[in-house]
């Protein structure tokens, strides 16, 4: 090869270069030892938003945020060595939003020289955006942001060797919202997301910085309280949340108040393992729970049983109506002056095959929590107008029967519907039926209205169960097309005890006089009790006084001597 073909190559050769150079997608630049630019390809300048006059005139950690100067120095210097070398690192562009990059350095070689370095980038930003996003994905809940339940059990780990590491104590708190399902059923999904949302921020923001704050399911979190010295600590946070909790809601339009049940668990007196710190944070949770809620509880070895109980009767009483265990009583209700029968309220029983009878107490509150109450109140309700209809045709007193609507079931968009139906099914007159509704029901207070107008227009009766213990009290009763009030036991049960549960009874009783209403007190045990209530004009009253709840067949024998 002569000299003239060697110096056309070379021109071939360097030509090649230099369209590389100006045409490569990739960033490509040249620095000198001194890390400083002395040449860069357009790529550069669409990358970092530099144009090239900017450019030769910078140093490369220029473009490096602060925390990688150290990390590319070191790359630089090696490739000054004759190493070449790949790596990611944050670049800074012009507008100072960040850049990923991949990088090769490589050692500019001239003449045996190495005279700097040569750069090849590949902008990687949006590859590691889509790699964020899955992490966040895989690790953050998709509504609040907050850190998801697998995220927690890796933070939970952690914590757990750190505080063994360190002699410390660790606490769990399992926070459930009380009654969210009402919100969800009553405002709809959309309205409850938003108040899951504020809520989680909330809570969040209250506490202390080291804290993790992680979004189960549904209406549950669990805060991680780490670096704890005390029991006593992990209260004094539990119960500052309750407070933080129970403050109005605002979303859109709608104020309302929510209240939270708070399980703890201490590591390592309740569990020495993520799974087992859960889960009796939950346990303490659920005995929070059956205490009516916005209190916290610290969790007790005997609540393990209580926890697997409560599962068993859940368990149990999905299979009770189909094998036919629940059975109907009656209990009579008399007019207080006279003693003569004026109605009876419909009360249900389970006769488990193995516990024999279990109280309401035990079942009710499970049956309303998981949805099971809906169907039980409907057979409930039929049964009821059958068995209220077979009477009527027997010639026995007609007289008005009440049955409980719960919560669940006024909430079902076909209420009316279902009452209609059933009334129509078992033929019985609509005025000998009167439902009984509590005052949460009026948490929308539109449809609630709406809903008992309809209920109303059947011919059928409403009653407001339990007034004075629930959430309007006085607020709405004027505005509900109800009929009674009935006076809740706890007063009834204080009476002639010095406490003011009589006050509030002889404020009920002229309050419902004056809006027309009749007043019925139930729990009546005592001639004391009954004396005073007829004192103060009571209209109706029901209890053990005058008669237990019977069974179908005592309650007929009960008519049958009337």
């Amino acid at each position: 090869m002569n000299q003239s073909e060697i110096e056309k190559r070379l021109r071939e050769s360097e030509e090649q270069y230099r369209s590389l150079f100006r045409y490569s997608t990739n960033a490509m630049f040249v620095l000198n030892r001194l890390g400083q630019f002395e040449q860069v390809n357009p790529a550069t300048s669409r990358m970092t938003g530099y144009v090239e006059d900017e450019l030769v005139m910078m140093h490369f950690n220029e473009l490096v945020f602060e925390q990688g100067h150290k990390l590319a120095q070191d790359f630089v210097q090696r490739a000054l060595k004759g190493s070449s070398e790949t790596f990611d690192i944050e670049l800074r562009h012009r507008l100072k939003q960040k850049l990923f990059v991949h990088l090769t350095l490589v050692p500019n070689e001239i003449n045996g020289e190495i005279k700097g370095v040569i750069g090849v980038a590949e902008d990687i930003t949006k590859r590691k955006q889509d790699e964020q996003k899955i992490k966040r994905m895989a690790n953050e809940d998709e509504l609040t942001g907050l850190p998801n339940r697998r995220s927690l059990t890796e933070h939970l780990a952690t914590a757990i060797t750190l505080a063994d590491r360190n002699n410390e104590q660790l606490a769990v708190l399992f926070i459930d919202l009380d009654r969210f399902k009402l919100v969800n059923d009553t405002l709809g999904h959309i309205l409850g997301d938003k108040a899951l949302k504020e809520m989680g921020k909330r809570i969040n923001e209250g506490l202390q910085e080291e804290a993790i704050l992680a979004r189960m399911d549904g209406d549950e979190f669990i805060a991680l309280i780490p670096r704890l010295s005390s029991l006593e600590q992990a209260t004094e946070v539990a119960s500052q949340l309750l407070e933080w909790i129970k403050q109005p809601l605002l979303i859109d339009g709608y104020e309302f108040t929510l209240t939270g049940s708070i399980g703890i668990a201490m590591y390592p007196d309740s569990g020495d393992n993520v799974e087992l710190l859960i889960k009796c944070a939950d346990a303490a949770m659920y005995s929070a729970k059956t205490k009516g809620g916005d209190v916290f509880e610290k969790y007790e070895e005997n609540m393990r049983y209580k926890f697997f109980e409560r599962f068993h009767v859940e368990n149990d009483l999905r299979r009770a109506l189909e094998k036919g265990e629940f059975f109907l009583y009656f209990q009579p209700q008399f007019d207080a002056v006279t003693n003569e029968l004026c109605g009876e309220e419909v009360l249900v029983r389970w006769f488990h095959p193995e516990e024999g009878v279990t109280s309401p107490n035990k079942f009710i509150a499970i049956a309303e929590e998981t949805g099971l109450i809906i169907p039980i109140g409907k057979w409930i309700l039929r049964q009821a107008c059958l068995q209220k209809k077979k009477w009527i045709d027997l010639g026995y007193p007609h007289v008005s029967m009440s049955v409980n609507l719960s919560l669940r079931q006024f909430l079902q968009q076909n209420i009316v519907e279902t009452v209609k139906d059933i009334l129509e099914e078992s033929q019985l007159p609509p005025h000998l039926l009167e439902i009984e509704v509590t005052e949460s029901v009026t948490i929308d207070i539109e449809r609630t209205i709406d809903i008992l107008k309809r209920l109303t227009a059947l011919g059928i009766k409403i009653s407001l169960d339990d007034f004075g213990t629930g959430y309007s009290s006085l607020q709405y009763v004027s505005q509900l097309p109800i009929q009674e009030l009935k006076i809740d036991q706890s007063f009834v049960r204080n009476i002639g005890k010095g406490q003011n549960s009589e006050g509030i009874i002889a404020m009920i009783i002229n309050l419902a006089h004056f809006l027309n209403l009749k007043v019925i007190a139930e729990g009546v045990e005592t001639e004391a009790q009954l004396s005073y209530l007829v004192k103060q004009r009571c209209d109706k009253v029901q209890g053990y006084f005058h008669s237990r709840p019977l069974s179908v067949e005592e309650y007929e024998l009960f008519l049958q001597q009337i």
